[in-house]
């Protein structure tokens, strides 16, 4: 008599609600080989996924109507990994929009002489024009050989370093635009954007979960490209989105050239 399979139930403890804390690092490449050059924090992040998919090659028989399928082979493997964040660090911006991470050292000096700055030509009403500095003072704005007059041909963004051409003034007619004043010192980080085709990272996911086992992913490079929007202007807070594809490492991981899981507790 056949006896009964056994029963099985539902296991709660495998049953994953996840959170966790992602780091990043730049990999740098020195002599054709990618270093290391430090973890960062990539702060609160609301989306963390590792999705394997593979390229299939199927035969079907000719023989029969029904064409059954008699072979079956895997030519390819992908994994890819997302991340969703909201906090916008200079590192992660830099990630999202795969760029690097700069400054802008000025020292503080003064613009002077005849004409001094020439800011432009003919310039229009309604118009803003940028001076070659920032943090301005003591501004004198020249149209020709005529100086304008601060609140009624023109106005100043001082901490910008713009100048806006009020309509019906005098600046606004023909001739060439000139400026002299006197800078502040200033320094400014910057992101460069889109300055690198692809960023490469490894990638350290620690995970704390609300309910289930805990684990720890490490990646050993994993190279991302755009994805997504970066929302500067919104109704709800900003969020920024990476996904990049899993390389192989087979030389310093050749049992696991990918990445790997820890189960930690």
């Amino acid at each position: 008599m056949p006896t009964a399979p056994l029963a099985t139930a539902p296991n709660g403890a495998n049953v994953l609600l996840g959170r966790g804390k992602i780091y990043g690092d730049r990999l740098s490449l020195v002599n054709g080989v990618y270093v290391k050059t430090g973890e960062f924090d990539l702060g609160n992040c609301t989306a963390f996924s590792v999705s394997p998919k593979a390229t299939v090659k199927e035969k079907y028989e000719s023989m029969d109507p029904a064409s059954s399928l008699y072979s079956r082979a895997v030519t390819q493997q992908t994994h890819s990994i997302k991340i969703t964040g909201d906090e916008y660090s200079l590192f992660n911006l830099a990630n999202a929009v795969m760029g690097s991470q700069g400054a802008i050292n000025v020292t503080g000096a003064t613009v002077s002489g005849t004409p001094g700055e020439t800011v432009t030509t003919n310039p229009q009403g309604g118009a803003w024009y940028s001076l070659q500095f920032r943090n301005v003072s003591a501004v004198t704005l020249k149209l020709g050989a005529a100086t304008l007059v601060l609140g009624t041909d023109y106005l100043l963004d001082a901490a910008r370093g713009r100048v806006y051409i009020i309509p019906g003034g005098a600046g606004a007619a023909t001739g060439t635009l000139t400026a002299g004043y006197t800078y502040a010192s200033y320094n400014f980080n910057t992101v460069q954007g889109g300055n690198l085709a692809s960023v490469d990272m490894y990638l350290r996911f620690i995970g704390n979960p609300v309910k289930g086992p805990t684990f720890e992913l490490e990646a050993w490079h994993v190279q991302f490209t755009p994805s997504g929007d970066l929302g500067f202007i919104a109704d709800d807070f900003g969020n920024w989105t990476i996904e990049g594809m899993c390389i192989a490492d087979a030389i310093n991981h050749p049992t696991e050239p990918l990445y790997r899981l820890i189960q930690t507790a």
